[in-house]
């Protein structure tokens, strides 16, 4: 066997700026053995800055202009975590984080970008818009289109006021007004309700280009009607109100600030070293002039010596040198220095499909300094979006399988985790029944009845509930991983209707330093504990042993009486059939294995398996359902079938009804399976309906398996409505009933699909 490489060090990635793409491709490209690889940025999809004006204008979709850090981070093998971070212990590397504990490292590089310090200016953070970060302009963006197409629309004024004489405040300017003109056909030489002003206070705009470029660019903003108002520095901002240093009052229907750039005041609390411009200082190597284990680029730092303009080329420039010099001082190697150019091509767009390009004393402007710029821009998005494919190495030594055997064993060569890992069912049902008699009197259950917990009698009509559960990581974040697996594994105790009391945890952690282990072990702990703590369920021992991934489980006892319990067979004629949460998340897993998963579908996955299964297990039992279970790892179909059998009951579905998980169908059209798909795929033998079945989209739904999935029961129609709203408003709101009981003693147990 060949052991996976020890995790000895922690680099950590503070910010999703445009050079950590570069860095997490790089990792991606060339892996480091025993570096852990941590991503935490408050934007997990960010827009990229060179194709913001293309979309105010209209040119590009949302789709087009963001790139999602989450598929890259798989792919460099990157724990990724969705925080705001502000607060750094230096001295003791801890990164303190809300809401979790906090996180060691041993090397840190900060890409965290810049803004417009609104905070500066009195009440402009009330009343104004700043342009960065740009997460936040784009969610207000669509309000504030709407807002001035309907003012112009009803032919009332409406004027935007945009405060900075960059190139920002240029593309902003032109972009704005071409969106609105072509929207609502106005022509942008004519006078119109439509007023655009740039107001800056410095002399001349573009400050750091050449005259020519000056030139050209206020001549036709004017020519555009856009007016230009100079030497005029806000002091204060009201509603609708600039207020410059000499008292004068500029007044705004929106008022957008794209001023120059500044850097939150953290980094400096924190104790880095701050360049005289305001920046994190930084040398010639991209590291910290203050601390030997803190890396910084783009817009948040400055490199000592060499001040360069904030633009988005550096950035993206700094993004390869900084990737190797992490790497070189991760293994203590010599770092290379890296020296910015001198001048950066600058093209910004005129709104139109025309644009300005500008190079030191260069200049030119037209549709073919567009076309450049949709090239670069565009690349750089397709550069980090479109990944390289990911190979599952199947090492076999030549003559032990044939070639057909081979082939299939490599299709499956990348396996799941989560319940995607579990034994097949058929594999397992073999095995158990080949197993001795060890029934006694006070053990209520057995192999055969496929109950969720065991039964043991105790007297008094009192029964002890025990069940078992352990799962591999399917997120490679111990904290977000134990809080599901906690509630995946609490959830056969209230299939059955019961409470959990106690639980023994069950942890296989893979070999590090101790220093990382610890932090794992901690993080994956504290998470647990809570997580019980939570639910009323006391965590009373456990066992941990090394393992080559992390894994794990709990064993759960749970008291009740043997009347209360609630089993999986039981359905009575005309039931209906509840399912609490949404299907989908071996494939959506699976698909982020692959890199191939969306942060918002992934997240939204992460939100359904996170949600405990203690107040929908009340509520049934409270309504008095007939038969229950969760949906785990056999799939929906493989589930209800265990339900179906004893009574040979016959059901119909309807795929519409079933809750599905966003994006979990587009990955199953994909062909992206998890690992135990096909194995649960077997049971489609009892189902029946239309004739082209497994050409439907939403079929295969039925037999992907879940991690921390939701009730399936049944309950008198009478009692349906008030069952689902209850669920519903007890936060379960994928709630839905998926169909009804139709007979029992029949032939064999059926599914129709309806």
């Amino acid at each position: 066997m060949i052991a996976k490489s020890p995790i000895v060090k922690h680099l950590v990635l503070i910010g999703g700026g445009h050079s950590h793409l570069a860095v997490l491709k790089h990792l991606g490209m060339h892996p480091v053995p025993g570096l852990a690889v941590t991503l935490i940025s408050r934007d997990i999809k960010v827009p990229y800055s060179g194709l913001l004006p293309g979309f105010i204008s209209g040119i590009y979709d949302a789709n087009e202009i963001f790139v999602d850090f989450r598929p890259l981070a798989q792919f460099a093998k990157a724990r990724i975590i969705q925080a705001d971070i502000k607060n750094i212990d230096l001295n003791d590397k801890k990164l303190i984080l809300p809401n979790r504990p906090n996180i060691s490292f041993d090397l840190l590089s900060l890409n965290i970008g810049s803004e417009p310090n609104l905070s500066m200016v009195p009440g402009a953070q009330d009343h104004a818009i700043g342009i960065k970060p740009l997460p936040a302009f784009l969610e207000l963006w669509p309000q504030l289109l709407q807002r001035a197409i309907s003012t112009l629309t009803q032919k009332e004024q409406f004027k935007f006021a945009i405060v900075g004489g960059g190139p920002a405040s240029v593309e902003l300017a032109f972009s704005i007004q071409h969106r609105i003109e072509n929207d609502l056909n106005l022509k942008s030489k004519e006078k119109s309700n439509l007023q655009i002003q740039i107001i800056s206070a410095e002399k001349t705009l573009l400050q750091f280009h050449n005259n020519r470029v000056r030139s050209f660019a206020a001549k036709e903003l004017t020519t555009r009607n856009i007016d230009i108002l100079l030497k005029k520095k806000m002091s204060a901002c009201e509603k609708g109100i600039i207020v410059c240093e000499d008292e004068t009052e500029i007044t705004a229907d929106a008022i957008i600030c794209a001023t120059g750039a500044s850097l939150p005041s953290w980094p400096a609390e924190c104790g880095l070293a701050i360049s005289q411009d305001g920046f994190i200082e930084v040398d010639s190597f991209l590291k910290s002039t203050s601390h030997d284990y803190v890396f910084a680029a783009g817009d948040a730092a400055t490199i000592k010596g060499q001040t360069r303009p904030k633009s988005g080329v550096y950035a993206v420039r700094q993004g390869l040198p900084l990737a190797k010099n992490l790497i070189r001082h991760a293994t203590s190697k010599r770092l290379k220095k890296y020296k910015p150019q001198t001048h950066a091509l600058a093209l910004m767009s005129m709104g139109n499909k025309t644009a300005i390009a500008s190079r030191s004393k260069f200049f030119t402007h037209g549709k073919v300094a567009w076309l450049i710029k949709d090239r670069i821009d565009t690349n750089f998005v397709k550069k980090y979006s479109n990944l390289p494919q990911m190979n599952q190495n199947l090492e076999l030594a030549k003559g032990l399988v044939d070639n057909k055997t081979q082939q299939l064993l490599k299709s499956h060569a990348m396996r799941c985790a989560g319940c995607g890992a579990k034994v097949a069912n058929s594999v397992l049902q073999d095995v158990l029944h080949q197993l001795p008699n060890t029934e006694k009197p006070e053990i209520l259950t057995n192999f055969s009845s496929a109950e969720d917990a065991a039964l043991i009698q105790l007297g008094d009509n009192k029964v002890l509930l025990q069940s078992v559960d352990q799962i591999k990581a399917f997120i490679n974040d111990p904290w977000i991983f134990a809080r599901i697996a906690t509630n995946h594994c609490l959830s056969d105790i209230y299939a059955m209707g019961c409470k959990p009391h106690s639980a023994l945890a069950i942890v296989g952690l893979p070999f590090a330093s101790k220093e990382y282990s610890q932090s794992e072990l901690r993080q994956l702990m504290l998470s647990c504990s809570e997580t019980l703590k939570e639910q009323n369920c006391s965590l009373i021992g456990g066992h941990s042993a090394e393992s080559e991934d992390l894994t794990f489980g709990l064993s759960v006892n749970g008291f009740t009486t043997e009347d209360k319990v609630l089993c999986k067979n039981g359905m009575q004629k005309d039931d209906v059939l509840i399912l609490t949460k949404p299907l989908g998340s071996g494939t959506l897993l699976a698909a982020d294995m692959r890199s191939k998963a969306s942060h918002s579908n992934i997240q939204g996955a992460l939100n359904a398996m996170a949600i405990s299964n203690q107040e929908a297990s009340s509520i049934l039992v409270k309504l008095k359902a007939t038969a229950c279970t969760d949906i785990t790892g056999f799939g929906l179909a493989g589930h209800l079938l265990e339900m179906l059998a004893k009574d040979r009951i016959e059901v119909s579905i309807n795929l519409d009804d079933i809750p599905i998980m966003d994006g979990a169908v587009n990955s199953l059209k994909q062909g992206i399976f998890s690992s135990l798909h096909e194995d649960n795929r077997t049971v489609s033998s009892y189902i029946s309906g239309h004739s082209n079945l497994s050409k439907m989209p939403k079929y295969e739904i039925l037999f992907d398996p879940q991690t921390s999935g939701g009730l399936l029961a049944s309950i008198s129609s009478e009692l349906a409505e008030i069952c689902v709203n209850q669920l519903i408003g007890a936060g379960y709101q994928s709630t839905r009933i998926i169909g009804r009981v139709l007979c029992s003693n029949t032939e064999e147990p059926k599914i129709i699909i309806e």
